[in-house]
């Protein structure tokens, strides 16, 4: 037996963090385990624990490469490091100069803790056309809950440090036993429901704990605002709401108790198909039985509403008092190293930069310091020329995950050159000029940071990279080195010394630590009756208090209070359209061995869901002729897809649930990798917009579903629709 060792790190892959102890033999990870002595108590998915078939994957990209025929032609030419990186350089450059640095966009996926690189990199050249998931993921709720808190950051308190536990949850629209997301961890939840007296569900279908809550409340995709409002009418009109602090702590009660006035419960089962008796019963526990915390799912910020919705729920937080209370919903004290974020704030948005945001006039909140995607693919489509030059992408697979595919692959055809960094050859890696390999978790050093919690975490590499990949600091320092040197490093270790600073240490001090932050009694609650947010107590707003009627929002020329607007397609905004349409058709629910478009090509974790599936109602599915098993079309007025069904009683006979990010890694890239195929977002419109957040309908439009035919299932090949793509089981051919 060789060398044998074990290294503690981080894991990235979803949003979560825990904590891993990696063993490595020779140089060959042989063991992956959770680390019980880590803040997560050693606990981790099939996503963390698959990754040893991530590091040995033989589709893994090993080099940089050059495409030497047209898009999706498949055809690539392997170059050094300096030459895809001398390319990019003067790509960029020549864009700067002809056409100012707007002219370049910069792309990630969720990011996971290199979305400072991407953005301080953005900033550095003089761009702040940065195109990230954010704006229907997470984002809204940062920005809107930073209205309340001054940073933008409510979690909830899982953790009984101040000395209670949640006693009554409410769960979202989000799935957290099966995936840590969105800077909360699945341990710390599921800990918590042991000292809890209720745990309210809030999904269109049946979840993992729906059998276990307390309450389940079924509400029609696109109808939460409408249902918070509803408990809101409860809470006022019984009066339970927390007295004491509505009446010292906030602002516009009055206004509120009007707006929520027609919200009746009856008028709200209407609109939403929760039975009223749900509705009351679940206001009640929520403003009795406390304290308690809402978990919020970024399904509420995938819909062109999602700003009120959000608005209308922190409003129910407030009413119930339950903020800044142990056991509530809480903004963390921060880690001594501070915001880690500063890395790209302290590079200023110029004017200029400012005037330049695709999107901002429109969407002044949602484009304030970044673009709104859609308004870029709208922009470059509806040009004779695009105004995006040059497109950098790091990680992300905006072709698959933005709305209007069909939009959005034209869009991109247009852009003169895109570069994109990844692990595996993908629908995205396909439309690029250069295409950059990029080392995974378990291959690099770097600072963990999953949207500003209590802590950050190391991640240590335990291998080296496989063939010439590297990591994502690396290739931004690079490149920000050819590109605006100003503001990039001499080496990686300097790079992370720098952003650990401010807590006064240094990278390799902190790679032993493992992590750095604020928990226990080092925690601050009910932070607004000290001095934590100004003198005298209160809140960091311009009121200083709570705001139920936004004087931010009103300054912008928003609504301040929170109001319901049906979907853009809905049985009530399109009875028409309805008619052709009769299904609601949402996305999106988490798969726990999936994370969005990831995963695919990882043997054991493709093994438990081979293909997409559609869940629908076994008694709607009988009314259609149509079996579990089954493949079908879900068509809506923009094209057609297919899944595979899966008869589900715990959906709505009125609406089916698709898997959302489907593109096939084993089909050919003359196909985009199977891109339209079987991608919901083939279906969604990027017409009708949230206009805060400019988020659009993923989560809530209308389908019709129906059987494909023998002849769509002959020899089990499939044709798309528009683009005569063959869908074969092939696999893959090694990047050589």
């Amino acid at each position: 037996m060789g060398e044998r060792k074990v290294i503690k790190s981080t894991c990235k892959s979803c949003h979560g963090g825990c904590g891993v102890k990696v063993t490595v033999e020779d140089g060959t990870i042989v063991n992956i385990e959770g680390n019980p002595d880590s803040l997560t108590r050693g606990t981790m998915c099939a996503k963390g624990l698959s990754s040893i078939q991530h590091i040995d994957n033989p589709y893994r990209l090993k080099y940089p490469l050059k495409r030497v025929g047209e898009r999706g032609e498949g055809k690539w030419k392997k170059i050094s490091w300096d030459e895809a990186l001398d390319t990019i350089e003067k790509k960029m450059k020549e864009a700067m100069e002809k056409y100012g640095p707007w002219s370049i966009a910069v792309s990630q996926g969720t990011g996971r803790g290199y979305n400072r690189y991407t953005h301080r990199f953005a900033r550095s050249i003089g761009t702040a056309n940065v195109i990230t998931p954010g704006y229907v993921c997470h984002s809204p709720r940062l920005g809107l809950y930073g209205l309340v808190t001054g940073y933008g950051r409510l979690y909830c308190d899982y953790h009984g440090w101040g000395g209670e536990f949640p006693k009554t949850h409410i769960m979202w629209a989000k799935q957290l036993e099966i995936s840590s997301a969105d800077s909360e961890m699945c341990y710390w939840y599921i800990n918590s429901l042991d000292y809890a007296k209720n745990l309210i569900i809030i999904d269109p279908r049946a979840t993992a704990y729906t059998s276990r809550a307390t309450l389940w409340l079924q509400p029609r995709p696109g109808s939460d605002c409408a249902l918070a409002l509803g408990m809101m009418n409860v809470i006022i009109n019984e009066g339970i709401y927390d007295k004491e602090f509505v009446e010292k702590w906030t602002y516009g009660f009055d206004e509120l108790k009007e707006r929520v006035k027609p919200y009746t419960p009856e008028k709200v089962a209407e609109i939403t198909w929760v039975p009223k008796e749900k509705i009351i019963e679940a206001a009640r526990l929520w403003a009795i039985d406390t304290p308690g915390c809402i978990q919020v799912g970024s399904s509420l910020e995938r819909q062109a509403n999602c700003g009120h919705t959000l608005r209308a729920i922190i409003c129910l937080m407030g009413l119930a008092g339950n903020i800044e209370r142990p056991g509530s919903m809480i903004s963390w004290v921060l880690p001594k190293t501070g915001l880690v974020e500063d890395f790209y704030l302290e590079i200023p948005l110029t004017d200029e930069m400012k005037k330049h945001i695709i999107g901002g006039e429109k969407f002044k909140l949602g484009a304030a310091r970044t673009c709104n995607p859609d308004m870029i693919i709208k922009t470059i489509a509806q040009s004779g020329e695009s105004p995006i030059k040059v497109w950098f992408s790091v990680g992300g697979q905006q072709i698959v995950h933005m709305a209007n595919t069909k939009e959005v692959f034209a869009a991109m055809k247009k852009v003169d050159f895109i570069a994109h960094c990844d692990q595996f050859m993908g629908p995205m890696a396909e439309m690029s000029d250069i295409v950059l390999p990029a080392a995974h978790w378990l291959e690099i050093d770097d600072i963990y940071d999953m949207h500003p919690r209590f802590m950050i975490e190391a991640h240590n590499k335990a291998v080296e990279p496989i063939g010439e990949a590297k990591s994502d600091v690396w290739i931004f320092n690079e490149l920000g080195k050819r590109v605006a040197p100003k503001y990039w490093f001499k080496d990686v270790e300097a790079c992370l010394d720098y952003q650990l600073r401010k807590g006064g240490i240094t990278w390799k001090e902190f790679s032993q630590r493992l992590v750095s932050g604020c928990w226990g009694k080092d925690q601050v609650y009910y932070k607004y009756k000290t001095d934590y947010w100004r003198k005298g107590g209160g809140f960091p707003s311009p009121t200083g208090k709570f705001e139920f009627a936004s004087k931010a929002l009103e300054a912008l020329g928003y609504d301040p209070l929170p109001q319901f607007r049906e979907p853009g397609e809905s049985p009530y905004s399109t009875p028409d359209l309805h008619k052709e349409y009769p299904l609601v058709l949402t996305s999106g629910y988490r798969a726990p061995f999936y994370f969005l478009s990831q995963y695919r090509n990882i043997p054991w974790l493709r093994s438990f869901m081979e293909y997409p599936i559609l869940q629908i109602n076994p008694e709607t599915a009988k009314k259609l002729g149509i079996e579990d098993g089954d493949w079908v079309w879900v068509e809506s007025p923009r094209g057609r897809i297919r899944q595979k069904v899966r008869c589900f009683p715990g959906i709505d006979r009125r609406v089916v649930m698709a898997t959302a990010n489907c593109f096939y890694p084993e089909e050919p890239p003359q196909s985009f990798h199977g891109l339209f195929i079987s991608n919901p977002n083939v279906l969604t419109d990027n017409g009708h917009q949230d206009p805060m957040y400019g988020s659009p309908d993923l989560t809530c439009l209308l389908c019709k579903v129906y059987k494909c035919s023998k002849e769509d299932l002959k020899e089990n090949v499939f044709k798309t629709q528009e683009y005569g793509t063959p869908f074969t089981k092939v696999l893959p051919i090694p990047n050589e």
